[in-house]
């Protein structure tokens, strides 16, 4: 059990590339829910110009979720893991990714304590700590 819970915060991640592959597929699913232009900056004329544009978008995304991943195993920084572990949690609150809630989660075990703060919480947390004695 000393074990266990000396690894809470050290542990190596390791990304799960099947959580990546079910966001696309909610990506997918979800498009015929949303109207037409809602991911895009423009406005498409027709549903198959909505479906480009969000492929186009999944695909922007699953690539920087893999270029931070690579940095991550080159450097083992636990900024970048922190980076990786903001951009997941974004995307998986626009889609609605119970998958990639589960990679947050998973990034979180292998932080320290200190870094496990919710993006953009930081600075106000931080705040909070300072003023506590």
């Amino acid at each position: 059990m000393d074990k266990r819970i000396y690894d809470i915060g050290h542990a190596r991640y390791k990304i799960n590339l099947d959580a990546l592959s079910a966001l696309i597929e909610e990506g997918r699913n979800q498009e015929a829910q949303n109207p037409p232009g809602a991911c895009c900056s423009e406005e498409p004329r027709d549903a198959e110009a909505a479906k480009v544009c969000n492929e186009r978008e999944l695909d922007c995304i699953f690539s920087e979720v893999m270029q931070l991943y690579r940095e991550y195993t080159r450097s083992g920084s636990m900024d970048v893991l922190v980076t990786l572990k903001c951009r997941l949690e974004e995307v998986s609150l626009r889609y609605r990714s119970f998958a990639l809630a589960e990679e947050v989660l998973c990034i979180n075990s292998c932080l320290p304590y200190e870094r496990r703060v919710p993006c953009g919480q930081g600075e106000k947390r931080l705040e909070i700590l300072q003023t506590r004695h």
